[in-house]
């Protein structure tokens, strides 16, 4: 048997191949920041339309798991990330598929009004400069940070605004205050994902938020975003609902933050699938409460 032969009979299949693209989309993961974008849609008293659906589906299958598998590509990591506990290695397919994935996100989010095509691209921009080895925006604390927190949380919201109102002289105070209120939600979420994988971002060079602070400094800093966000966030659906429903939503967060509490005292940095499983657990639990409020509501 030639090397050659040896290389392909070790190779995966198509099949296996095109497996391994889709696992790396993250897509369950790509799910729990749907809240975000339904949260500005809601503001702005959307109701469920064709307009929104392509919107949505060009959001979070094609950028949000295309950037996703982008910066898998990159980063090439070995340990848990946001969505996987064990993640599938890393193929040359991978980036030209990336990158297909956010083209045809491109084409869908064309059929919507322009400022969500202008956020669609700026975004892309964005994510990829956070990824690629030529700007690494991920190498820097501060500046991964505000991407983060206005590139997947305040400008999020926003295009879930703009899908129903293309118009920002039409945004209201309270779209304002909302926006700003996902922006800090999405800020207090991001070190959270971020501790479990403290040794391989260093390894790689890059020096993350929750690597700059340490993972305890980073939980407590997570907790207090968190929690001016969900002050704010309370305020804003007992504004618009009235006090039950803003007193549950505050219980949900305030259960989140207990838990976050406790975690920063017992935090263990040796036991890293235990802290991923936690993390993902978190996250889950605050993004489906959340996402069920706002169904309700659409």
């Amino acid at each position: 048997m030639t090397e050659e032969d040896s290389n392909n009979s070790t190779s995966p299949d198509a099949f296996h191949q095109l497996r391994i693209l889709f696992i790396h989309l993250r897509l369950h993961f790509q799910a729990l920041l749907a809240p975000i974008f339904l949260w500005g849609f809601l503001l702005a008293g959307g109701k469920p339309t064709a307009r929104f659906a392509l919107a949505f589906v060009a959001l979070h299958l094609f950028l949000y798991g295309g950037t996703t598998a982008f910066n898998s590509y990159y980063d090439r990591d070995q340990g848990p990330i946001g969505g996987l506990e064990r993640p599938p290695p890393v193929i040359q397919a991978l980036l030209p598929f990336s990158l297909m994935m956010q083209g045809i996100g491109f084409l869908l989010a064309a059929f919507g009004n322009l400022p969500f095509l202008i956020i669609y691209l700026l975004t892309f921009g964005v994510a990829s400069a956070y990824s690629h080895p030529l700007t690494r925006l991920k190498r820097h604390p501060w500046f991964s940070l505000l991407v983060v927190a206005i590139g997947q949380g305040g400008v999020i919201a926003l295009a879930g605004w703009l899908t129903v109102r293309p118009d920002l002289r039409e945004l209201t105070l309270i779209a304002w205050w909302g926006v700003l209120a996902a922006t800090l939600t999405i800020c207090g979420i991001y070190p959270v994902t971020q501790i479990y994988q403290i040794d391989e971002d260093l390894a790689r060079g890059d020096v993350t938020f929750a690597a700059w602070t340490g993972p305890k400094r980073a939980l407590w800093f997570a907790m207090s975003l968190q929690a001016l966000g969900a002050a704010l966030m309370v305020w804003l659906i007992y504004k618009m609902f009235g006090t039950a429903q803003a007193l549950l939503i505050g219980l949900a967060y305030g259960a989140t933050l207990l838990v976050l509490l406790h975690w920063s005292f017992t935090f263990d940095e040796t036991a890293i699938i235990a802290n991923y499983r936690r993390a993902m657990r978190i996250t889950f639990v605050t993004s489906l409460a959340f996402f069920g409020f706002l169904v309700l509501h659409l």
